[in-house]
């Protein structure tokens, strides 16, 4: 089954990167995956880098800096690489700021699975992947009246919960 009209993003964003980045590194990442990913030549292959130009990035809604900042963030977290004409990887800003064009792409898919596979094994950062299916189990029975006090008490361990499990994400 051939899906038209969408951009395959990597799982590994999903389940254990995407917690770790701010909005705009979010933004950022998703149109480079679109930029390439989204692409496909006549023989189906995706293109492995795409220049865009800093302009190209506002369309996510971000001023200049944010994107500089995003992208910055983004090589931090070794997801994406930059390149210029010649393949020649740019990873400091001053090198950026001498490129006439600069290409933007995704790591490859082995290593930034081999950073999941590596946090997943460890057991101080081991992980809860829910299953993609909410299931909202009660917490008491609807005849079961409790006081104002014992809810907020309730509500406050079900978010410190919460927290613990995404602290121990990544």
């Amino acid at each position: 089954m051939t899906l038209r009209n969408t951009t395959p993003v990597p799982n590994v964003f999903f389940d254990s990167l995407m917690i770790e980045l701010s909005s705009s590194a979010v933004r950022v990442y998703l149109k480079i995956v679109r930029n390439t990913y989204g692409w496909r030549d006549p023989q189906g292959n995706v293109k492995q880098r795409d220049w865009i130009s800093h302009s190209q990035f506002s369309k996510v809604g971000l001023s200049s800096r944010s994107v500089t900042t995003a992208i910055d963030e983004l090589l931090g977290h070794n997801l994406i690489t930059l390149t210029d004409d010649f393949g020649n990887l740019l990873n400091h800003p001053k090198q950026r700021k001498n490129a006439k064009r600069i290409y933007y792409g995704l790591q490859s898919n082995t290593q930034v699975n081999l950073a999941f596979n590596k946090a997943k094994n460890d057991k101080n950062k081991a992980q809860f992947l829910p299953t993609t299916k909410e299931i909202s189990s009660q917490k008491y029975k609807a005849n079961e009246r409790l006081s104002d006090q014992e809810r907020m008490q309730q509500i406050l361990q079900n978010e410190e919960d919460k927290q613990i499990r995404r602290n121990n994400w990544l």
